[in-house]
């Protein structure tokens, strides 16, 4: 892989921001308690379920660039950058939640949710992160096994099978054990992507996304007329997302975008922060607007609002990021 920075890595792991941002739009927004009816819930589904990926291009890009790091001494080295960013997030988020937000808990029970990673919001993807760290020596070692294309196939497919497959349809068509594993399946991608250098047109995976993105909002509006706890659902790791989300990898990281390149390299590097701090704004905006929850009006949270939150998430997080880098001396939060 060229050692000269790449705008396609950089422009998806802003688009996963954008991703996340709007996802968690719909925590407040008031689509969950909407009957799952209509041409406007079934177009507000179809978003929803397109920016289902922001997980899964995150981890694909841990193993687009993780894939063939040798194990060493520095092979670490990025995770003290990663917690201290989690520590000044919390320390900001839990005053902000306890006071502003009504999420009044006890020092016992903030000081629990600090060291369980749930003094941010959505603080999950920060332990989650650190086991893929910790287990994608063992995940190089499988990929440093498969020697030849076919083997590697047979590797990821076989993870695949596992994690992704089982909610393929309503039935389950495999065991379920392993579906929580779908990090370590992304990760594989990634770094067979990083390996392979598949060539797709930026259209095909764009367009491929949008077709699924758009099966799946459909497909959710007629397998139910009350709310979505009661419609066919998925999680970040299962097929139907992984075929969004291998789409857009694909038609997206080798694109190349020379003008846009310093933009996007500065930008990428407010993402983690960004994503850690987008609840202070989620949890105060939507709820001033509450006359614009409903289906019709959700284009125009989205323009008004969405965009709003992600663009000053993103400012917030390179804050973040160079206060990290301040105190550590070195590297970067992303």
């Amino acid at each position: 892989m060229s050692k000269t920075r790449q705008a396609g890595p950089d422009l998806l792991r802003c688009l996963a921001l954008l991703g996340v941002v709007t996802f968690h739009s719909f925590l407040f927004n008031g689509y969950y308690y909407q009957p799952q009816t209509g041409a406007a819930m079934a177009a507000a589904g179809s978003v929803r379920w397109l920016s289902v990926t922001c997980v899964g291009l995150f981890c694909m890009l841990t193993g687009y660039f993780r894939g063939t790091k040798p194990l060493g001494p520095g092979f670490f080295r990025g995770l003290p950058p990663v917690l201290l960013g989690y520590l000044l997030a919390a320390a900001a988020s839990i005053p902000v939640r306890h006071f502003l937000f009504g999420d009044v808990q006890s020092l016992v029970t903030w000081t629990v949710r600090f060291f369980s990673f749930s003094g941010v919001y959505y603080g999950w993807y920060v332990g989650m992160y650190l086991c893929l760290i910790l287990l994608s020596p063992l995940l190089n070692l499988a990929l440093a096994a498969a020697k030849t294309r076919k083997e590697l196939a047979w590797l990821v497919l076989g993870v695949l099978a596992v994690t992704a497959l089982p909610r393929l349809t309503p039935l389950p068509l495999m065991p379920e054990q392993f579906r929580p594993f779908y990090p370590a399946a992304y990760y594989l991608l990634g770094a067979a992507v990083a390996r392979e250098r598949p060539k797709v047109p930026w259209w095909a995976g764009v367009g491929a996304a949008l077709i699924v993105a758009v099966f799946l909002g459909t497909m959710t509006t007629l397998s139910t007329d009350g709310n979505l706890d009661q419609a066919w659902t998925l999680e970040f790791g299962d097929i139907w997302i992984v075929l969004m989300t291998v789409s857009l990898f694909l038609g997206l990281y080798s694109l190349p975008l020379p003008r846009l390149g310093p933009a996007l390299a500065w930008a990428a590097g407010g993402c983690y922060g960004g994503y850690l701090l987008s609840h202070l704004l989620d949890g105060w905006v939507y709820a001033r607007l509450p006359q614009l929850h409903r289906p019709e009006a959700y284009p125009l949270l989205f323009l008004c609002v969405t965009l709003p939150i992600f663009l000053l998430s993103l400012l917030a997080g390179k804050g973040l990021d160079a206060l990290t880098r301040r105190l550590l001396g070195r590297g970067t939060a992303a």
